[in-house]
């Protein structure tokens, strides 16, 4: 069951809506995206999960309700019980994810982590920004650092360090520059006015290339404290099943 942890996960939110289009819209997915999700479960687990028998929308199945009840109960309970499993144990490691841009605050939170919390072990990953999403919620990352919440829902540990400001670069209208996660998100028709379209996870290949041979797209600076309300916020959010004594510690060593 764990190879579609984050699927069931995706189920349990979309159900609260009542097809899959607006359930779509809600979980922060594309409707295709959330069409292979549920067709991944019915088929790793033979059951039918949309009743597509509806002429114009389909509509869910009294088994995806009950499935998507008792995941959300059994995952409560895991979280209740590892939760007090780890209250009042020492956490030897953490793993982080964060964006590009954001690698000044998981460096500092790292360095905090081991100098203040006594943490021996510490994994940071730098994902572009659908990566970091998907190993979130699939329970892969214990901490990340992201400018978009994951899909609709509030989390439990979550806390807004500052803001990143996006600025356009616009040297050569040849080439447009775009990370995957733009690249997924944008109408195809938005490039028809490029001659090539260069798309990459890295934000320093990014950079380096609109430096270099220049184009037309946008780079984040580093993020900084504070608040503003033209830019991009930028966000820490803890796993549910972290440790609270520990989020509270790593929220300790947050600069002010």
């Amino acid at each position: 069951m764990q190879h579609i942890y984050y699927e069931l996960n995706v189920l349990t939110k979309a159900i609260h809506f009542k097809n899959l289009s607006a359930a779509a819209i809600h979980v922060g997915l594309s409707q295709p995206q959330l069409s292979r999700i549920i067709a991944k479960i019915e088929d790793e687990l033979k059951i039918v999960l949309l009743d597509r028998s509806a002429k114009r929308k389909s509509g869910w199945t009294t088994i995806a309700f009950q499935l998507a009840l008792l995941f959300e109960k059994s995952s409560k309970r895991l979280e209740g019980e590892l939760s007090n499993l780890s209250q009042n144990q020492v956490i030897a490691e953490i793993r982080i994810g964060t964006l590009e841009g954001m690698s000044s605050f998981a460096i500092s939170t790292a360095q905090h982590c081991f100098d203040q919390i006594g943490i021996s072990k510490i994994f940071i990953d730098i994902y572009d920004l659908n990566e970091l999403e998907a190993h979130f919620l699939s329970g892969n990352l214990d901490l990340i650092f992201t400018s978009k919440s994951p899909g609709r829902q509030k989390f439990k540990y979550f806390s807004e360090l500052g803001f990143q400001v996006l600025e356009k670069i616009q040297t050569n209208k040849n080439y447009a520059v775009l990370s995957t996660f733009e690249n997924g998100r944008s109408a195809k028709k938005e490039f028809d006015s490029f001659k090539h379209v260069l798309v990459s996870n890295s934000l320093a290949l990014r950079k380096e290339w609109l430096g270099s041979a220049g184009g037309t797209g946008f780079l984040p600076t580093e993020a900084k404290k504070g608040k503003s309300k033209e830019h991009e916020p930028v966000y820490m959010i803890g796993s549910e099943i972290l440790n609270p004594v520990l989020w509270s510690q790593i929220n300790a060593g947050l600069p002010d």
